[in-house]
């Protein structure tokens, strides 16, 4: 196997490879025969089929096996003969078959840029304390004391902190809102049995403000303006009439905070076994914080020491996962506003986004250096998560997808960067703050 690298840029390079057709034929067979072992398929006893069924049966599945060992061999091959290659990214290879037998490889690969490496170990960094106060302490075990409240039917006029049940129909300008907007409008066509908490409503406010007071039976129209930057564009800055008939009014019970309370996921703890657990569970709570918060401070000053240049292709390619990424937690968040102007979010994620690559590119260098690397059970650990997410039950099959996927290296980088943030972290200078 002839291996020819040529840097084209601080941060590009083309990789070419010409496997041998004797090589080639040899990782074929060996893949082949190893199916043959294992093939069951009607007419011939197991692992006694021969290799020509085998290789049809199985063709789309020994394809990717044979593609992922020839780029992997090749990839591997490249470190060795390269030891001073820093490859961040082999690509996605394209392999062609010659005439002859033999492939051809050829990819563009990603590395590192040159660089100082600023000093990585002692990095001051500031947390807040994991210890758990007894005021910390009552104030979670109210909290699951409310979630497990009631709402009780009361024979009075409703209060704040009450559940008002009502029947509702909606109208602008005195038009039902479905036919003032020309089409339908979910949940202002109307409701119900619609429940409406009487606690403040960042949605539409004067709802639950409104329905202090009432009582079941009452009727009552309340106006609510809605905001500009409404979901339904046509009722931006509009005034929706409420219709509501009330049904019910429901005041929220609490229960006591007793072993009782906890009976059912703690059976036969005593009060003060059941504050420790919760403390205990709260200062492991704070202690990953605290890790994610020395993971960015790390980041944040790795950054600020980083300053050299990125190729314009890889920030623009980079730079549009940081746009989804904030589009998306904008409008997660309710503001629908943040994708009138594409343009100028790009712009002002590239800063980010450049700081970002930086880091990464800093922490692989630190990996190289501290020898630091993704073991095959860590690799194996991470995929399984993944399939279990993805409620994927073949873990083979959905191997070879991600093989197929060329999402493998990105895993492992991603192994690599959490186990080089850990490292640093461990070799930070931490100061606790004080309560």
């Amino acid at each position: 196997m002839d291996i020819t690298i040529n840097k084209t840029s601080d941060c590009q390079a083309t990789l070419t490879a010409v496997v041998p057709a004797a090589e080639v034929a040899s990782v074929k067979d060996g893949i082949v025969s190893a199916y043959v072992k294992n093939a069951r398929i009607a007419g011939f006893r197991p692992g006694k089929a021969p290799k020509t069924v085998v290789a049809k049966r199985y063709a789309e599945a020994i394809k990717d096996e044979f593609d992922y060992s020839i780029k992997s061999d090749v990839q591997q091959k490249a470190l060795d003969e390269n030891p001073e290659l820093k490859v961040l990214d082999f690509g996605t290879p394209e392999l062609t078959e010659q005439e002859d037998g033999s492939l051809t490889l050829t990819s563009t690969l990603t590395i590192v840029p040159e660089f100082e490496l600023p000093e990585y170990k002692g990095i001051e960094v500031t947390v807040p304390s994991t210890d758990v106060s007894d005021d910390e302490v009552q104030e979670t075990l109210q909290k699951y004391a409310e979630s497990s409240a009631t709402h009780e039917v009361v024979e009075r006029a409703s209060a704040d902190g009450d559940i008002v049940v009502i029947d509702f129909k909606t109208t602008v300008e005195g038009k039902p809102t479905a036919e003032y907007c020309g089409k339908s409008v979910g949940f202002l066509e109307g409701r119900d049995g619609h429940w409406v908490s009487l606690t403040e409503d960042r949605f539409i406010p004067e709802l639950p403000a409104g329905l202090v007071g009432v009582s079941a039976g009452d009727t009552k129209d309340i106006v609510a303006t809605m905001k500009e930057d409404f979901p339904i564009s046509d009722l931006c800055g509009k005034e929706v009439t409420f219709s509501c008939t009330v049904k019910e009014v429901r005041e929220k019970r609490v229960p006591e905070i007793s072993p009782d309370l906890f009976a059912g996921a703690l059976p036969g703890k005593s009060m003060d076994e059941i504050k420790e657990m919760v403390r205990e569970n709260m200062k492991a709570s704070k202690e990953r914080s605290n890790d994610e918060a020395k993971a960015d401070q790390i980041s944040e000053k790795l950054a600020d020491q980083l300053t050299f240049a990125l190729p314009a292709d890889l920030v623009e390619r980079e730079n549009e996962n940081t746009v989804q990424r904030k589009v998306y937690a904008a409008i997660q968040a309710g503001n629908y506003e943040i994708t009138k102007d594409m343009d100028a979010l790009r712009e002002e994620a590239k800063a980010e986004t450049e700081r970002n690559l930086r880091v990464y590119f800093a922490l692989q260098e630190i990996a190289r250096r501290e020898a630091i690397d993704a073991t095959n059970n860590e690799m194996l650990e991470a995929i399984t998560n993944m399939a279990e997410q993805a409620r994927e039950k073949n873990i083979k099959s959905y191997i070879r997808k991600l093989q197929r996927e060329n999402r493998m290296t990105g895993i492992r980088l991603s192994i690599i960067t959490s186990k080089v943030l850990d490292l640093l972290a461990r070799n930070a200078k931490v100061t606790v703050e004080e309560k």
